[in-house]
């Protein structure tokens, strides 16, 4: 591991005390460049020319990046630091460049709720979550928003719910993603950052996205990683009462 990349006690305990973690600056313009001309080249259209833009991103929906190794998830500066906090024990497991096309018809406003990942088709044990963007975004640009605390009031749910942990919540009489937070509708932070700079976030980090009517588009880059036994029903089903026993933190 590099221990350039490592992360400073300081920040591990802001990461584990509010369940995010922004880092400026991470990665290198090499490699924005290279994420932006595959990307661009994939849509058929450059960030000059808004006329050739698509109207949505389903072009890039499962995304491959070319060459493989080039993948935003296998950057080594990322890869140090989610090694150090899973210990090693924590493996790639889905993510796709997400872009937010300007929308200035709509009226702009902060969430009022969200969610957290890991339910939207089969359930497997999420831990971490990273996003970056290529290009500044701004405030109203379509900023990742999340809910810093949140994750322990997740936490709080599951260690109540724990079989609800395979999803078994969405079926629940009356239930709404708002349980997972303590202020939904007053607490949420967007995630406002310079091209480069990285968030952070714990899978049960409450979050959502938000309209662009920026005259640019939100390109995110996103990565989650699950732990290593994922498939083991013992380990998926557990909910420990500290948050980090599966961590390397």
């Amino acid at each position: 591991m590099d221990s350039s990349s490592l992360l400073s006690d300081e920040q591990i305990e802001h990461f584990k005390t509010h369940g995010y973690l922004v880092l400026k600056n991470l990665f290198d313009k090499a490699s924005l460049d290279n994420w932006r001309e595959q990307i661009w080249r994939k849509l058929g259209s450059d960030l000059e020319t808004p006329e050739t833009w698509p109207e949505d991103d389903s072009s890039i929906h499962r995304y491959e990046y070319d060459p493989p190794e080039s993948a935003f998830w296998r950057h080594p500066t990322l890869c140090s630091i989610v090694e150090q906090l899973g210990g090693g024990a924590f493996i790639y497991g889905h993510g796709t460049p997400k872009i937010k096309w300007p929308d200035p018809n709509q009226a702009w406003e902060m969430p009022q709720t969200g969610h957290i990942d890991g339910y939207g088709g089969s359930w497997l044990p999420l831990m971490l979550g990273a996003t970056a963007y290529l290009y500044d975004v701004e405030p109203r640009g379509g900023a990742f928003t999340y809910w810093p605390d949140s994750h322990h009031t997740a936490h709080r749910y599951f260690l109540e719910h724990p079989s609800h942990l395979d999803g078994s919540f969405l079926d629940a009489e009356g239930f709404t993603w708002d349980v997972f937070c303590d202020n939904p509708a007053t607490g949420g932070t967007a995630f406002t950052a310079k091209a480069g700079d990285l968030l952070l976030w714990h899978a049960f980090l409450f979050h959502n996205g938000s309209v662009n009517v920026r005259p640019s588009p939100r390109v995110a880059m996103i990565a989650r990683f699950d732990h290593q036994d994922r498939y083991n029903t013992a380990f998926r089903y557990d909910v420990p009462e500290d948050l980090w026993k599966y961590w390397g933190i």
